[in-house]
């Protein structure tokens, strides 16, 4: 659910909403670098007690103010297109479970459904942010938004093929070529936003990931609510022929202009890597990123004895979705005041720990505490909380240790750093369904909720530990 969809012109796709603060900074440093140019004069350049205390509010009403209808147009399109982006990947989490059963899957298939769209963003993203010079970042975003809204079509009549094999390995492929149309749409859509509005980078990007969080976080609740309505087909119908619609407004509205290259000099991906504090917040988005995405194929078997509608169960993953959406912000701004990022990473890790064991609740506290509705919901509140204090800060601490470390601030290391995290959370993103499915398989739905509290005990253990050395080296 850190859900930022966004990608720099050089790197890959990173997830929704971690980076509405840190961009903001590029924004200023572009803004800096323009002025030192001469492009604009020194009265423009320069920001006043009076334009800082501006409340943010205000600042916001007076960016849209100044944009044009046709720039306006532009980012509605956009902000459409990364909410269905989210949307198509978790619109199915409410119904496809009880849908797979009927068709004799097995859990271990129903996560593998469910984690292969990450994994294939995990691959493609990066394929796509290297190429989307070539490609053209206006065509990888036109083809893409009609793939993807064409195969979603194509997934609501999967119902109509036999049960077994056949169903499944369907809904694996035609999850892939989802996939493939969703990276590329998403991954062109920050290259867009940054050469369409130069001046304006962080609030629109902002503005998208407000957008992609949305749909994640009600992504759920309207394929419940749709497939109430109408049954299988409906959700993917109204997706699909949403996504076509923009993709013909994408056409009209996206201007065709040359994209613009890196320098061949700029460090990449693999000299970030070889960072050693970089791997901290790396472990915390991936644990992050299970802890999340293990539920998708798992939590609405989990509450089938409570007789739930899917309208309801999604109203469950929006009480997980809703509380990330909301403190993200909060967070982001905690991080940009105190850059402390190991308090919120110790924070996110133990109060996920402790919402994993009550979720199930965990076996260990049997005679302590019995499954309960109410128990589910607030420990599931208490997840999208820690989730967001567990991956807001990263984006940040890496950023800061490349800075440290030399690296050019410009769009070409934001795009590295981005493009690890889209990696870091894809691959945990496919882990959690996948592998979560097959240990609730063997052991249970509660025993695999422990497993996943153990492992943010690993991960508040190492946080303490870096928060020791870096008191040591002071």
């Amino acid at each position: 659910m850190p859900i930022s969809t966004q990608i720099s012109v050089d790197g890959p796709r990173p997830t929704v909403l971690n980076t509405k603060v840190n961009y903001q900074s590029t924004a200023d440093t572009l803004s800096i670098k323009e002025s030192e140019d001469g492009s604009e004069s020194d009265e423009e350049s320069e920001v006043s007690d009076e334009e800082q205390s501006v409340p943010f509010l205000k600042s916001a009403i007076r960016t849209v103010s100044a944009l044009s209808s046709r720039q306006i147009l532009s980012i509605s399109m956009l902000s459409l297109a990364n909410l269905c982006s989210t949307i198509a990947f978790s619109c199915i989490a409410p119904f496809y479970p009880a849908e797979a059963k009927l068709k004799n899957l097995s859990e271990t298939q129903t996560g593998i459904v469910f984690g292969i769209f990450e994994f294939t963003m995990f691959i493609i993203s990066p394929i796509f942010g290297k190429y989307i010079i070539w490609i053209g970042a206006r065509t990888m975003f036109i083809v893409g938004i009609a793939v993807t809204g064409l195969t979603a079509i194509l997934f609501g009549f999967l119902n109509y093929l036999p049960p077994g094999s056949l169903f499944f390995w369907f809904s694996v492929l035609v999850r892939i070529l989802e996939a493939v149309g969703d990276a590329a749409f998403v991954t062109s859509s920050f290259a867009i936003a940054a050469k369409s509005f130069p001046k304006n980078v962080a609030f629109v990007v902002g503005i998208l990931e407000t957008f992609a969080g949305l749909g994640y976080t009600a992504g759920p609740v309207i394929g419940g609510f749709f497939y109430d309505i109408g049954g299988f087909q409906l959700p993917f119908l109204v997706l699909g022929i949403v996504l076509l619609a923009a993709s013909v407004l994408a056409f009209f509205l996206i201007e065709n202009s040359k994209d613009d290259q890196s320098s061949p000099e700029d460090k990449g991906m693999m000299e970030i890597l070889k960072l050693p504090p970089i791997w901290l917040p790396i472990f915390s988005v991936v644990a992050c990123a299970i802890s999340l995405s293990f539920l998708d194929p798992t939590l609405s078997n989990h509450l089938e004895s409570f007789k739930l509608t899917p309208t309801e169960i999604g109203l469950m993953f929006l009480l997980c979705g809703g509380f990330y959406t909301a403190m993200c912000p909060i967070f982001g701004a905690v991080m940009d005041r105190l850059h402390n990022g190991n308090t919120l990473l110790l924070f996110g890790s133990i109060a996920t720990l402790l919402s994993m064991f009550f979720i199930g609740p965990t076996p260990l506290l049997s005679g302590y505490v019995e499954k309960d509705l109410w128990v589910i919901g607030i420990s599931l509140a208490v997840l999208g909380l820690a989730a967001s204090a567990l991956y807001i800060p990263c984006f940040q601490m890496c950023l800061d240790e490349v800075k440290e470390q030399g690296f050019e601030d410009n769009f070409h290391t934001y795009g590295c750093v981005s493009g690890i995290f889209q990696a870091a959370f894809g691959f945990g993103s496919f882990i959690g369904p996948t592998f979560g499915s097959v240990v609730v398989e063997r052991v249970g739905f509660r025993w695999t909720t422990t497993m996943i509290a153990f492992l943010h005990i690993i991960l508040s253990t190492v946080v303490l530990l870096s928060i020791a050395w870096n008191k040591c080296k002071k």
